[in-house]
C-alpha cells in the first residue's frame, strides 16, 4: 500500500478502497486506513473516505488530526469544504500517471487488432 501512496500526485487524492484495490486487496478499505495510520514519511493526508460516486472527505476523527490534513490538502491545491468534502472529479487520481498508448493496429498482448 505504501509504493501506491508514493505514486499520487501533489493536489489528488484517492480513497481507502481504491488504495485498497490498487496494493491488490480489493475490499481491503478499512485495512488500507490502518496503514494510513503507520505512514511515516508518506504523503498520507491524499487518502481520504468516499463520501459519495465524486466526493470524498476527511475522516480523521481527532480535530488536530483533522485540521493536519486540511492544512496539508489546502498547501497542495486540494480543495476542502467547510464540511470536509473533496470533490473526486477535480482531485481524485485513478491510480495511472499516464494514459496508456499502443501501436496503432496492436492489442495490449501485441498481436495485430486488424487482420492483414
Amino acid at each position: 500500500m505504501y509504493a501506491v501512496v508514493r505514486k499520487i500526485p501533489r493536489g489528488q487524492v484517492i480513497t481507502y478502497g481504491q488504495l485498497a484495490e490498487l496494493a491488490g486487496s480489493p475490499g481491503g478499505a478499512r485495512l488500507a486506513g490502518a496503514a494510513m495510520k503507520a505512514s511515516d514519511g508518506l504523503p498520507w493526508q491524499r487518502v481520504v473516505a468516499r463520501a459519495g460516486p465524486r466526493r470524498g472527505r476527511i475522516a480523521i476523527h481527532d480535530p488536530i488530526g483533522a485540521a493536519v490534513q486540511r492544512q496539508r490538502l489546502a498547501a497542495e491545491g486540494v480543495t476542502v469544504t467547510a464540511a470536509g468534502t473533496i470533490d473526486l472529479s477535480r482531485h481524485g487520481w485513478l491510480g495511472v500517471e499516464e494514459p496508456v498508448r499502443l501501436p496503432r493496429g496492436r492489442s495490449r498482448n501485441g498481436a495485430r487488432s486488424t487482420p492483414r
